[in-house]
């Protein structure tokens, strides 16, 4: 691995999202390149008092999450087309009052035919 391929690899590495097989490769580099060490560590070190400064936030208040829930009630969360004039699918995701929805539709020549609901 070069200096430059374990540079583009570190922050990845530091924030845990590395691959083992690359983070083992990334290793094996950087044991016998001190220039890659000082920027693992100081990716790491970054890292960590960024997690650190997120732990330490408030969450939100109590009941944040429910008043949330109660204002999507019936709104539609995604929805999803692909087609054109003659023949097209349409899939949506609304939240309803217990849980979710996920229908879909095909829609031939103008006409639409529902074909999932759960």
């Amino acid at each position: 691995m070069t200096c430059d391929e374990a540079r583009e690899r570190i922050p990845f590495y530091a924030a845990r999202a590395l691959p083992e097989p690359e983070g083992v490769a990334l290793l094996e580099h950087v044991v016998g390149c001190e220039p890659c060490q000082g920027e693992l560590v100081e990716a790491m070190r970054l890292g960590h008092e960024l997690r650190a400064a997120f732990a330490r936030l408030p969450g939100p208040p109590a009941g944040t999450w429910l008043s949330v829930a109660a204002r999507t009630v019936g709104a539609s969360l995604l929805a999803v087309g692909v087609g054109a004039e003659i023949a097209g699918l349409t899939l949506a995701v609304e939240a309803t009052k217990s849980g979710f929805s996920v229908t879909g539709s095909l829609s031939l020549l103008g006409r639409e035919v529902p074909v999932l609901r759960i």
